[in-house]
């Protein structure tokens, strides 16, 4: 049986778990508020109570709090927005429902969504909350069908499952086919690891496609990742990932995006998190310079470390960029090996400062990089 997370203070592996989950919500948001689509779509398949026992917020709340600044849109725009929050236990969507509905009445003058306030137990906020109390694989289904019906509707989903068991080859296929869909899941990668040669495992992932490294075991979700890259079959789909320590194993999230810009904003987040890498909670490279400790590098060139992989993704780019590329194919490169926009930025220009690259383009001042989706320029970079 798993063990019950909310009857305990959350653990740090949580905590970044959450984080991670809440500033990339933060910029999902209003990308479908800007838009006033009608319609938008939120579902936390395992809710659980809401608050661990200290009251620290779990997805639900959170959720509850990225969205009430955004009412008087919601508002304007008659912005339907349906929550599900669903949760196997009974007792823990009991709980759930009135944390849930405390929330939806906690207003104060000092909040944007005064307007909401409650009135003799109701809320006027426009968020229609609808809970579960269902096994994930029934209510996925379930729901499943409907999506398919309406697949332009914008979802986040946020599956922070336990174990390994719910996000089979067949959800993740399911999942990836929704053109307005993004994802985030969690997943117990060490489990995987170790049990992989079960006989019931292969219920869930194709093991012949596992490749852990038996001396690295630290990167076990790293071969997760890559797994679930390569049921993609090299369509254009954008996944990103997070690994996490957790009670002395390694676990991780996968997030998934029909579009780059989504991929954009999850790496943006997971950069300011770890600023190292923007993959983990750990040292998962063994990069002396993120644990503050000095190698023999420094001592012999007089050169500090470099994190291993920004100086494989420095080498990767220089690489890339011969012939030169649009700035368009570059950003899509460097989301896909897993770099934030900003940070490629910053080697793009320290290369240019080094005169390691030549740029063509009309207009451009020196240093300036316009990698953002949106603001593509045609700047063609060249190797000199």
């Amino acid at each position: 049986m798993a063990k019950d997370i909310h009857a305990k203070p959350f653990d740090e592996g949580t905590l970044i778990k959450l984080e991670l989950f809440k500033l990339y919500f933060r910029e999902w948001l209003p990308v479908f508020t800007r838009s006033q689509h009608k319609q938008i779509e939120i579902y936390d398949f395992f809710a659980g109570e809401g608050t661990d026992i200290e009251g620290t917020y779990g997805s639900p709340l959170i959720l509850l709090d990225e969205l009430k600044p955004y009412c008087k849109d919601f508002k304007s725009n008659s912005t339907n927005v349906e929550i599900h929050f669903n949760d196997f236990s009974s007792k823990k969507v009991s709980k759930l429902d009135l944390n849930v509905n405390l929330k939806l009445l906690d207003c104060s003058e000092e909040n944007t969504y005064n307007f909401c306030k409650g009135v003799n137990g109701k809320t006027n906020c426009p968020f229609n909350v609808k809970q579960h109390n269902r096994d994930f694989q029934s209510l996925f289904a379930t729901e499943f069908s409907r999506f398919k019906s309406a697949p332009m509707i914008p979802r986040f989903m946020l599956i922070d499952q336990y174990g390994i068991k719910h996000v089979t080859t067949d959800v993740f296929s399911q999942l990836t086919s929704l053109p307005k869909t993004d994802f985030i899941f969690f997943i117990s990668s060490n489990h995987i690891r170790r049990f992989k040669e079960h006989p019931g495992f292969a219920a869930y992932l194709d093991q012949s496609k596992l490749n852990f490294s038996e001396s690295r075991p630290v990167e076990c979700h790293r071969v997760i990742f890559n797994y679930y890259k390569s049921l993609l079959n090299g369509g254009k789909y954008f996944l990103g990932q997070f690994s996490i320590k957790k009670n002395n194993g390694i676990h991780g999230v996968i997030f998934g995006s029909s579009h780059p810009f989504g991929l954009e904003k999850f790496l943006s987040a997971a950069w300011r998190i770890d600023p190292h890498t923007g993959e983990t909670n750990y040292d998962i490279d063994e990069d002396h310079i993120r644990t503050g400790q000095l190698s023999m590098d420094l001592f012999e060139t007089g050169t500090p470390d470099k994190i291993k992989k920004l100086a494989a993704f420095e080498e990767d780019l220089i690489n890339f960029l011969k012939p030169a590329k649009t700035n368009q194919s570059i950003y899509i490169f460097a989301l896909e090996k897993g770099v934030s926009i900003s940070k490629t930025n910053e080697i793009l220009s320290g290369l240019e400062k080094a005169n390691k690259l030549l740029f063509s383009g009309d207009d451009r001042r020196k240093g300036a990089f316009y990698l953002d989706y949106n603001h593509v320029k045609k700047i063609n970079i060249q190797s000199k």
